[in-house]
């Protein structure tokens, strides 16, 4: 009975430990820069950002081991872009595919989030009724200069990293708001990768390659 406890308490410790060593890659393929807010929520439905989820479930697959992908809108000061998110990869691996997509997309930086129940960064999360449009007007009111925002058929989801205490506390006054609900607070550490890590693309240079292979293909 004892092993069966310790057994049990081992695969939990493993599986709660697997759970905060993973993390979230942020990534826009947007190559037009900042849009209005009509502009990028229309760009959900593009070409570039079909192509992009797809590219990015293709590489998320061959990285990590159980991705999870959404198709979302940047929020910055009033004008955004359509984006993504992929959480789920080890920490290590979401930098790799950071910088994997960074140079597939010509962006300068992707932000990866770390879980760490010691870091002073923290991901806020709600999910808001209200529409792209206001909430990014109740962003500019409560002074949060950044969101992601995952859209939903009945609501979204909005996630914020705060870097300090004063951006924790303006995020909150957002939530408050918004009406928000289930907020949800994990902290963390946060880290910009840019499309020059060379030590990372070198070693999976050829899962890019094989990428590009396989979307010219079809």
């Amino acid at each position: 009975m004892r092993r069966m406890a310790l057994a049990a308490c081992m695969i939990f410790l493993t599986s709660f430990h697997w759970l905060l060593a993973q993390s979230i890659v942020f990534v826009s393929p947007s190559d037009k820069g900042l849009l209005t807010m009509s502009c990028a929520e229309g760009s959900l439905g593009s070409f570039e950002q079909m192509h992009y989820l797809a590219a990015a479930h293709y590489l998320a697959e061959h990285l990590c081991q159980q991705p999870q992908i959404d198709g979302a809108v940047g929020v910055w000061k009033g004008q955004a872009e359509n984006s993504g998110m992929i959480d789920g990869c080890p920490n290590e691996r979401a930098r790799q595919l950071g910088a994997l997509l960074a140079k597939y997309y010509h962006q300068e930086q992707a932000l990866v989030f770390d879980r760490d129940p010691a870091g002073k960064t923290s991901l806020i999360s709600f999910r808001a009724s209200q529409p792209l449009g206001v909430i990014a007007i109740m962003m500019a009111q409560a002074e949060v200069s950044a969101a992601t925002v995952v859209p939903h058929v009945q609501d979204n989801l909005v996630l914020i990293v705060a870097t300090d205490a004063a951006q924790r506390a303006r995020s909150m006054a957002l939530y408050a708001s918004l009406h928000g609900r289930g907020l949800h607070e994990e902290p963390g550490t946060t880290e910009l990768i840019g499309d020059n890590d060379r030590r990372r693309l070198a070693v999976f240079s050829p899962l890019l390659l094989r990428m590009r292979q396989r979307t010219c293909a079809s």
